[in-house]
């Protein structure tokens, strides 16, 4: 047969291969045309581009035995977690007040299979060497185990105090568990580690492998001793105390809970841990006594990642952003949303909602900030207000609504954080918490400049065209 009759032939079989695989896949149009035209136009180097960048997570993991397994486990598990609590969760929702918090409750509750638990106490870290004594003192006095989980875990002044009380720990007979992020650590020493694991610490990478180059672990979890869980934007590394050497300040959210709204956070150490190791950990001695008091402030933790059908983390922030009537406080060091967020976003401030965007003026990449200047002007000229920390990098990743509740967590307005990372985010259903965090986004405000509309607007088309490309190339990731 002829040689190029042959290659006409796999061609041919090749693209009605592609357009059947993605037709068929019920994607985004944009984002199914997309991908048409790089596998049509790239033959076969185009399936490697979409290998790394493209497959459908949510489908693919559906289907995975494993997955199925681990859901199993975890759903004929947790109710025997929440039921001790079901009269006061009940309590909540009878005398929710404001529809918002009513509907943003139910959405997570329905996609992310989490619904509120109670918690007795819940503190909100706005300084990172406060927090990190906080963290510290919690590891030091862990009787039974210590579970932690981070995107980034670096090798310096920090991380040799925590390795110093894990070591203790360890030696006092304490189970001491850590799942960090494969890419996220890979640039720091694993001298740490190894010292941990040759002490008796169980180690292990999360996200690891060419099918998952392209995503991440960004969570930040600690749980001690099934009472009390950390989350937030803080990575351990001294830097996220005082800007180590890149930045002359660090500006960042942890949060400190206790009681049974921990065991959100610990779920989701043991969803994970599951899918690296295999090792069930649904087990009642890792979960809070139901027989120590509840607390009367009502937390939910919602999560997501690529493999998530629902994206519940960033549907919540539009549920509650949609429902506003007074006003949305944003902070977070990234903005690249997704068309859903942004139209949110404009609505509310085209509607008459005050809707202020903190975000930093130090920057650590700058690709994103390029495209994040292309969503700039809309959201501008809709009426809301950009504001940049001038201190250093700013990290931190909250919401306030209309001064009713807040959320804190791990998760940026970018399309990393809303649609590839792992993240988390706790909603915390207290207006007196609330207004706390409210009083500290003022706070900052006294820290910042405010981007204008005349100054975005004065650009020039070099700058806009730059922003134009970066903005094309986050879209794709």
């Amino acid at each position: 047969m002829n040689f190029w009759l042959v290659v006409d032939v796999v061609l041919l079989l090749y693209w009605i291969g592609v357009i059947i695989a993605i037709v068929s896949s019920d994607r985004d149009p944009t984002a199914a045309l997309a991908w048409l035209v790089i596998l049509i136009t790239l033959p076969f180097v185009g399936l490697v581009i979409y290998f790394f960048f493209g497959r459908n997570w949510p489908v693919i993991s559906q289907r995975s035995k494993k997955r199925q397994r681990l859901t199993a486990i975890s759903t004929a598990f947790l109710p025997q977690v929440l039921q001790p609590h079901a009269e006061q969760v009940a309590a909540f929702r009878e005398n929710i007040t404001t529809d918002w918090v009513a509907r943003t409750s139910t959405v997570i509750a329905t996609t992310a299979q989490a619904p509120p638990l109670p918690v007795r106490t819940c503190e909100i870290s706005v300084d990172g060497a406060e927090y990190f004594d906080l963290l510290i003192d919690d590891l030091a006095n862990a009787k039974r185990f210590i579970h932690m989980t981070y995107f980034i875990w670096e090798h310096d002044e920090l991380t040799a105090r925590i390795t110093k009380v894990l070591l203790d720990r360890l030696a006092a007979g304490v189970e001491v568990r850590i799942l960090n992020d494969f890419f996220g650590c890979l640039p720091y020493s694993k001298k740490e580690m190894r010292q941990l694991k040759k002490a008796g610490a169980l180690i292990g990478s999360d996200m690891k492998g060419l099918a998952r180059l392209n995503y991440r672990n960004h969570r930040k979890i600690t749980v001690v001793d099934a009472e009390i869980g950390h989350t937030g934007g803080f990575n351990l590394g001294q830097e996220y105390i005082d800007g180590g050497k890149r930045f002359p300040a660090w500006r960042d959210t942890g949060l400190r809970i206790t009681g049974p709204g921990v065991a959100d956070l610990e779920k989701l150490f043991d969803l994970r841990w599951y899918e690296v190791f295999g090792e069930d950990l649904f087990r009642t001695e890792y979960y809070p006594d139901a027989s120590l008091p509840s607390g009367d402030i009502i937390v939910q933790t919602v999560h997501h990642g690529h493999d998530d059908p629902w994206y519940s983390a960033t549907r919540a922030h539009q549920v509650a952003i949609s429902g506003a009537k007074d006003r949305v406080l944003l902070q977070s060091p990234y903005f690249v949303p997704d068309s859903s967020t942004m139209d949110v976003l404009v609505n509310a401030a085209a509607s008459g909602v005050r809707v202020d965007l903190m975000t930093t003026s130090y920057l650590d990449k700058k690709v994103p900030w390029y495209a994040a200047e292309t969503y700039f002007r809309p959201l501008l000229k809709a009426g809301a207000r950009i504001w940049q920390w001038e201190k250093g990098f700013f990290h931190t990743k909250t919401l306030t609504v209309d001064g009713v509740a807040c959320s804190i967590g791990t998760m940026n307005l970018d399309m990393r954080s809303l649609r590839l990372h792992k993240e988390l985010m706790v909603w915390i259903y207290d207006e007196d918490l609330a207004a706390e965090h409210e009083r500290h986004f003022n706070d900052d405000l006294a820290n910042c400049r405010e981007l204008t509309l005349a100054e975005v607007e004065s650009w020039g088309w070099a700058r806009r065209f730059r922003n134009s490309g970066a903005r094309l190339i986050s879209n794709l990731l």
